[in-house]
This record gives C-alpha cells, structure tokens and sequence, in this order.
C-alpha cells in the first residue's frame, strides 16, 4: 500500500476547496457561444467535469486502501529506467528540415526554417504552486530553458500546473522578450501577473496569423482551475499549427469528445500531432477528463493524422496506472485498430524525430 504524504493530503485539500469553489462572473461572457456562461465555461456539449466530493473521496480511498501495481510497471525496471536523451539546442541541418521534440510530460519543441513552437512547457521538479510539495517528476526533465533554442511561439492548452509552470515560463519570457504566448481566454490576466505582457489570449475557432502559420485554438473536453476559487472561469483546449510544410496538431488535455471529428473535418489531415496517452486510471474517475491510449488511437485516426506521438505520458505519477503503462495500452490499441508502429510511437524523454528533410 502506498504511503500518504504531506503532498497527498495538501493535494487532497486543494481539490475538496476546487470542488467547493464560489461562481463568480465571467467578462468573456458572449451569449452566442455555447460553451460560454456567465460564471465561465464548458464543454462543447454544454457539460463541465465535476465529480462530486463523494467520488473524490473515493477515488483517493481506493488508490490508498489497497495494493496498486508497483511503479513503474511490467515495461520498465525502475524510473531510472526509463531513457531520457539530454536536449539542448542544435542548427537543422537543412533549410527545409522540420524537427520535433518531446522533452516530457505535455512538451513538445517543433522547429521549421523562420518559426519554432513550443507546447506546454514544465521542466520543474514539481507540478505545484511550491517545489516542495505535490506531484514530483519520477523522470528527470532532459532540458531546461537555456538549452532550448529562441522559441518564437509558445502555446499553453490550459491552467493546471502539469501544463502551465510558472518558473519555465518566466524563464522563457526573460531569455527572450521577443517570444508570443497564445493562451486561453482567461489564462493572459496570470500571465500579466506574473510580468509576462507578449501574451494573446484566444477563444475557440480563434486564429492567429504568425510568421506563414495559422495557430488555431480548438475545443478539448476538459476543465480548469488554478486556485482555490476559479474552476472553469479560464478556458481549455488544444491547438492547430498551420504551417506551408507542416499541419499539426496538439491535444492537450482531454476526454475523448465528438471535437475531434470536427477538428479533423475542419484542418485535417495533419502531418503530425501530439495527443495525450497517460493519466488515465480509474476509468471511472479519469474517462471524463483523460483518454486512454485506445482512445488516443481513435482521436489520430478521426483528426487525419499522418503521424502522432504520445505526450502526458512518463514524467508525473498522477493517476492509478503505472507511469509505463501506456508502453503496453498502445501497443494493443495500434494492434486493435491495424496501425504500423511508427504512425502511433512514444519517444524517449528528449528524443528528436525528423518530419522534414
């Protein structure tokens, strides 16, 4: 059985108070959009994901009241098994090359002649307002912000803290000032807080001309929430890149939602995406907010994806799976729908793959 930590119970506090939290106005309001209300937003489907305390407590009495699977797993020894290949920054070797990245967790570096974008960025120890408390990397991060190249767009799918860090951002911000960051609406005011004023805040369907590409905010099903008082007063979602030599696109955090279809009919087919394959045990709890690897499979194929990675996957341990879990969930999920291994793969954390020679 595992231990409970101090983290544990803080963590455990901070979502009673999350699930507790007071409605409060919404300045984005527009009544013509359906996922907006006046006290926020929701899914595109006109829900939120909300458990009920009683689930929480649940969840929690089951994860700790019995015998999990040892973490990692059945694929990897230990944590120190897992491969991680230390990144920093190096030329493409072509002008026409186009590389990607994934540097752990939701991060994943794309770069193209004249336009690099980053995703998510976290390379902290911890996924916290503090770094001595919550969810710790079982992983080590294989970068940190001085060691990435200038990175002239970066995209955040949604406020919580495994995906928007405030120490890598204000990290990115002062090593270049130049540097814009497309956010979702709600999520600039933080951001603004923090002295980080490049920020562009976007609703869905909203499209942003930079530098050749169009970057497209799109609906993910899912939630938000940072403090103890604004669940779902800040928007969610994914993000479309589309670049002359390249489409993209980036899940972000979700449950499985016709969006995708919708996103696929719209941009697709894309060259390559980034969909996220971990946290996702208790099905119960999770399947609301968190896809599964078999369900990943289903997003790549409904969006038109050439070619896809799987990120959220091998860096927190924040669910009831082991952390190498999805190694195993979609090797049977590409199996199950007949896709060769390298249209669905996981890469090592701080792998590069060429797109584009």
């Amino acid at each position: 059985m595992r231990k409970l930590s101090s983290g544990f119970w803080l963590l455990l506090g901070i979502g009673v108070s999350l699930l507790q939290a007071c409605a409060s106005n919404n300045p984005y309001y527009n009544p013509n959009k359906a996922h907006h209300r006046p006290e926020g937003f929701v899914n595109s489907d006109g829900t939120t994901v909300s458990k009920p305390l009683s689930d929480l407590m649940r969840w929690y009495r089951e994860r700790f009241g019995k015998s999990l699977p040892p973490p990692p797993g059945e694929f990897m020894a230990n944590y120190d098994a897992f491969p991680v290949r230390p990144f920093k920054a190096s030329p493409l070797e072509s002008p026409t090359q186009i590389r990607a990245s994934w540097l752990s967790h939701a991060s994943v570096l794309l770069e193209m002649q004249g336009l690099t974008v980053l995703t998510d960025p976290h390379f902290c120890e911890r996924a916290f307002p503090v770094q001595w408390a919550g969810p710790a990397r079982k992983v080590k991060s294989p970068t940190n912000v001085a060691n990435l190249p200038h990175v002239d767009v970066v995209v955040i799918s949604h406020n919580h803290y495994d995906h928007m860090d405030e120490g890598t951002l204000l990290d990115l911000a002062k090593k270049s000032p130049k540097t814009l960051f497309l956010v979702p609406l709600g999520v600039e005011q933080t951001f603004q807080s923090w002295g980080i004023n490049n920020v562009q805040a976007m609703d869905w369907w909203d499209t942003k001309s930079i530098q050749g590409a169009q970057f497209v905010f799109v609906p993910a099903y899912h939630w938000s929430a940072r403090t103890l008082l604004d669940r779902n007063k800040t928007l969610w979602g994914g993000w479309v890149v589309k670049h002359p030599r390249l489409n993209f696109f980036f899940s972000g955090d979700t449950g499985y939602s016709q969006d995708f279809k919708e996103i696929g009919k719209r941009f697709g087919p894309f060259d390559f995406s980034a969909i996220a394959v971990g946290a996702y045990e208790p099905r119960w709890f999770m399947k609301a907010q968190h896809i599964n690897p078999d369900e990943a499979v289903q997003i790549h194929q409904e969006v038109r994806s050439q070619k896809s990675i799987g990120v959220h996957w091998g860096t927190f341990e924040l669910t009831d799976e082991p952390l190498d879990q999805p190694i195993g969930d979609l090797a049977k999920a590409r199996k199950k729908y007949g896709l060769p291994d390298s249209e669905f793969q996981l890469l090592e954390h701080g792998q590069s793959i060429i797109l584009k020679d």
